[in-house]
């Protein structure tokens, strides 16, 4: 069998495309893409697939990138191949981002790909990837422990993304380029160990082949076969079972399902939302089930976890920035959510009262100016009524306040030293005493009704 009849036997077993639809292909100007555009010549003539090439120009290695661009438009030129190409400052962009340029650039690849292919009405969209670039992805997925359905490594479809070429080793496809006597061009990143995939593929999967597994590529492949139709009959378990789609987990049906499904379900949630799901990650969101309401867990920069009520959520993380206010003298802060005052007082007849948007505490303890901030992990303040000092954010889980809540209420602070959590409980420092000569009152309204929350 030759090298196109298997790649086309393999998009045939898997449905990938057929006769007559429109292919965008992703052509970097390697030699895996170089390959699989030609693949695509031959499928345009025998198979009657309309063919269109993609490439993006990250900017990443100066004029080699554009000498890449440069070397993919005259070869489209040359066969008739219509191109589509676009630029990115791609390391600025991560940088502003936060994030790596390797995650970057794939999200951005992915992005044009998939605008490209509705302005165009295409079908598919066709990438190089092969099986030694799944041995590496199922290898580095195992080392990080991303679970089980990491390990079955790259998907052949996903949406409308097909990768043909997962049948075929890259020792195949250089014998296909040098039999064909193609052209292409050689990434110089490539052969640098900076990267861990290269650092996998220089060094982590030549040593198994020649100390354990010289067919170390194959069995990996057969292995993500199996693999996947495991994870893909999990995932029919799992929506019969609940419904997968929603961000709010049950508790109660959660703990009905047997500990392998609950994993998978979290599994498939952090996919859903491009959490990498980590055993740890798993792990901890599955631990909220314990714990009390308002408890949390950092997924990741954009998302976390919560405990509310009988339910876990999965929410995005409060991108707004943290409200802070400064008063220098007595007067009133008049945010958003709440107005919040401070006015001398006459001593009040009873120093205890039922009413918690309303306080009075000894003038000669607070000294302006005085801030009005949102709630930050560390802070502790010393509760009255009780013993010691306590942290603001176990005071929070004790009332079993929501992220929301938690957000909304203010805190009001004096010299480094928290006077009152607004609304809930004052500084036991800051109480009226028998020595209490002058008195300030400061009240707390929320949405023009008074705090009373209790």
């Amino acid at each position: 069998m030759t090298f196109c009849q298997n790649v086309w036997q393999f998009i045939t077993k898997h449905g990938l495309f057929s006769d007559g639809q429109k292919v965008i292909v992703a052509v970097s100007g390697g030699i895996d893409s170089i390959v699989l555009l030609d693949l695509f010549l031959w499928l345009r003539s025998i198979k009657k697939i309309d063919v269109v090439a993609a490439h993006i120009n990250h900017g990443l290695r100066g004029k080699e990138s554009d000498g890449d661009e440069k070397f993919v438009r005259r070869l489209c030129e040359k066969n008739g191949i219509p191109l589509y190409s676009d630029r990115f400052a791609t390391k600025k962009i991560a940088r502003k981002a936060k994030r790596s340029v390797q995650e970057t650039a794939r999200d951005l690849r992915y992005t044009f790909f998939d605008t490209l292919k509705k302005s165009l009405n295409a079908d598919r969209i066709a990438t190089a990837h092969n099986a030694n670039d799944n041995a590496e992805t199922m290898l580095m997925n195992f080392f990080r422990g991303t679970g089980i359905e990491g390990l079955a490594g790259i998907p052949v479809q996903r949406g409308d993304i097909v990768r043909p070429f997962l049948c075929v080793t890259r020792h195949e496809i250089e014998r296909y380029a040098g039999k064909r006597k193609l052209r292409y061009r050689e990434d110089s990143s490539n052969r640098h160990d900076d990267y861990t995939r290269n650092y996998v593929r220089h060094k982590i999967i030549p040593k198994i082949e020649r100390r354990i597994n010289p067919s170390l590529v194959e069995t990996l492949s057969n292995m993500s076969e199996i693999i996947r139709l495991n994870s893909e009959f999990t995932g029919e378990l799992l929506k019969r079972s609940v419904d997968t789609d929603k961000r709010q987990i049950e508790i109660q049906k959660l703990e009905q399902m047997h500990p392998y499904l609950q994993q998978m379900f979290i599994h498939h949630l952090l996919v859903e939302k491009k959490i990498e799901p980590r055993y740890d990650i798993i792990h901890s969101v599955l631990g909220l089930k314990n714990n009390q309401k308002g408890a949390t867990i950092d997924l990741d920069g954009s998302y976390v976890a919560e405990r509310i009520n009988d339910a876990i959520l999965l929410r995005e993380r409060e991108t707004e920035p943290a409200f802070e206010y400064t008063l220098h003298e007595e007067g009133s802060v008049n945010a958003e959510e709440f107005i919040l005052t401070i006015k001398k007082s006459a001593l009040p007849d009873n120093k205890i009262h039922a009413d918690t948007s309303l306080e009075y505490i000894d003038a000669s303890m607070l000294k302006f100016p005085v801030t009005v901030r949102r709630w930050k992990k560390g802070d502790v303040f010393n509760p009255i009524g009780m013993k010691g000092k306590k942290k603001v954010s176990d005071f929070f889980g004790e009332r079993k306040f929501s992220s929301e809540q938690k957000k909304r209420i203010p805190i009001v602070e004096s010299g480094n030293r928290i006077v009152w959590v607004a609304g809930e409980r004052l500084d036991d420092r800051f109480k009226l005493t028998d020595k209490t000569k002058e008195a300030y009152q400061l009240t707390i309204t929320f949405n023009g009704k008074k705090n009373d929350q209790s």
